[in-house]
């Protein structure tokens, strides 16, 4: 089987799209990559795309904004992803605990495998992470945030599983290694996965094991799924076949305009996608135009400037 060389995209319900954009563009300094829809209700609902200066696959955070279409509120929680790292150097960890009390943000530090973990949440309470560590990714230098403290891409993502067994199963037939663990007696325990090769960034997976944890309820304010990285439809099409030999069930492809996505739900609850790494989100527009106007597919049909008026209003200037 082709290998999995690392993270592709994470993706996660909010509420408010202003309040989405300002705190991952105006907080954390990532770049407003992509404005589209939701492609099954294009009139309802942005996919809004945040990473790197060329939105590269392991730096990308999507969310779908759920104010035109009410959704209960969730509950993160075993059963599925439960936190998503990002990378920042060595040096940083002040920076950005001296930032996140400037916008009067609560945060928790800690040590883990060796790295030092800044904890903290997005708008909607999802639980993130700043972890200490090397990155090939160069960050986004067109905010307010110094480069030499921005965030370098994804590092890892915590999988709260309601199947551990099953989980490190599904991670050992997508040819990832277990790399080590760690205890904490009121935390849980993980269990370190690592991409074989390949990835820049985003090459690591923590399976969380906390049994007696309640159980997560999808809805605003949670993870809807990591997505991995297949080069192309080909090697897609060669680990879903190894997927489906090891008793997974795969989707058909789904056509993501900006790549193609397989997915599955993985025996500990969570969602499990594949991206091929391209066409990539140069498809439709230049760089230094990422994010300026909303983009919707071709083959999706719309009035665009209809769309534009139903959904909710987003200032990005």
């Amino acid at each position: 089987m082709p290998e999995i060389n690392g993270i592709h995209h994470v993706t996660a319900f909010c509420d408010d799209p202003q309040e989405n954009y300002d705190f991952f563009t105006g907080v954390l300094g990532l770049r407003f990559v992509k404005r589209t829809v939701r492609f099954d209700v294009p009139e309802k609902i942005y996919h809004l795309y945040y990473g790197d200066e060329m939105g590269t696959p392991g730096t990308v955070i999507t969310y779908f904004p759920m104010t035109n279409m009410p959704m209960e509120e969730g509950l993160v929680g075993k059963g599925m992803m439960s936190a998503v790292g990002l990378t920042i150097p060595d040096g940083s960890v002040d920076y950005w605990t001296d930032r996140f009390e400037e916008h009067d943000m609560e945060y928790t530090v800690e040590e883990r495998f060796d790295e030092t973990v800044v904890g903290f949440t997005d708008p909607d309470g999802i639980p993130y992470e700043l972890v200490t560590g090397e990155s090939d990714i160069e960050p986004w230098d067109g905010g307010d945030v110094p480069a030499e403290h921005g965030i370098r891409g994804m590092y890892n993502v915590t999988l709260h599983s309601s199947d551990p067994a099953g989980t490190m199963n599904v991670l050992e037939v997508m040819g990832w290694d277990r790399v080590g663990e760690a205890t904490h007696s009121q935390a849980g325990d993980r269990i370190r996965y690592r991409a074989p090769s390949g990835s820049p960034c985003a090459d690591t997976v923590d399976v969380l094991i906390r049994p007696n944890a309640p159980n997560g309820v999808m809805g605003v304010g949670t993870y809807l799924h990591v997505a991995f990285q297949v080069e192309n439809d080909w090697e897609q099409n060669e680990v879903s076949d190894r997927l489906r030999e090891n008793g997974y069930i795969t989707t058909s492809t789904k056509d993501r305009d900006y790549f193609h996505s397989r997915y599955i739900t993985e025996p500990g609850g969570a969602i499990f996608e594949y991206a091929t790494m391209g066409p990539g989100f140069t498809l439709d527009e230049d760089p230094e135009e990422f994010g300026k106007q909303l983009r919707v597919p071709a083959w999706l049909d719309v009035d665009v400037e209809r769309i534009e008026e139903m959904l909710p209003p987003l200032n990005t200037d």
